[in-house]
């Protein structure tokens, strides 16, 4: 739809010009009081939980108290928004399930258009990022200045709702199963360890 065919309506901006692009914040490592891994504190993204998460992400491998985010002004991130990693690692994409934070490696592109997110998470999966950065290693030459400044082109009104309408259910489908997984990896976890005890005995089903 949009790469095969051209349209001359089509135009380039800056992302920065089109999304509410925001950075997350690390509290000082030193000072442990900071992170805890309670996952009902709140989910605190790093680019290796970007790695293992699927399309969408709703954990984290460290959490930060709320009195973390308050004293750092730490950001939060709305529900459904699409993040990407920009240091180390770049290129990662992930679209939140609920409210998070993340490290200062990631960038939030926040926006009030509830069609596009489709639309920007394929765009940013496709983008070459090779184009950016000044030096031969694009793992050092990537700043926040330069995603926020990466060029993002803009489809027709039109093309952004017939492309959500076509993709949505994809997406939800694929959250869905991600939700499943997460539950039966849950119950695997929570079972297992029983078994192996002998706390539940399967012989009787067995036999």
């Amino acid at each position: 739809m949009f790469v095969n065919t051209a349209n001359n309506q089509h135009r380039t901006c800056r992302a920065e010009e089109y999304f509410d692009i925001a950075i997350g914040k690390t509290p000082p490592r030193k000072e442990h009081q900071w992170f805890t891994t309670d996952s009902s504190d709140v989910t605190w993204v790093s680019i290796s939980d970007m790695g293992s998460c699927g399309t969408y992400i709703r954990r984290s491998s460290e959490q930060l108290t709320q009195e973390a985010v308050n004293k750092f002004n730490i950001k939060v991130i709305p529900n459904n928004t699409v993040l990407l990693s920009f240091k180390l690692t770049v290129g990662r994409i992930a679209i939140t399930h609920g409210e998070m934070t993340t490290n200062e490696a990631i960038a939030h592109f926040k926006t009030d258009n509830p069609y596009i997110n489709e639309y920007l998470y394929c765009y940013l999966k496709d983008f070459n990022y090779q184009t950016m950065g000044s030096t031969s290693s694009i793992a050092t030459a990537v700043n926040s200045k330069i995603i926020k400044a990466m060029p993002f082109v803009i489809p027709t009104d039109d093309e952004i709702s017939r492309f959500h309408c076509l993709t949505a259910p994809m997406f939800k489908q694929i959250l869905n199963n991600q939700l499943e997984n997460d539950s039966l990896a849950e119950m695997r976890d929570g079972l297992l360890p029983r078994l192996m005890s002998g706390e539940i005995d399967l012989s009787d089903l067995i036999s």
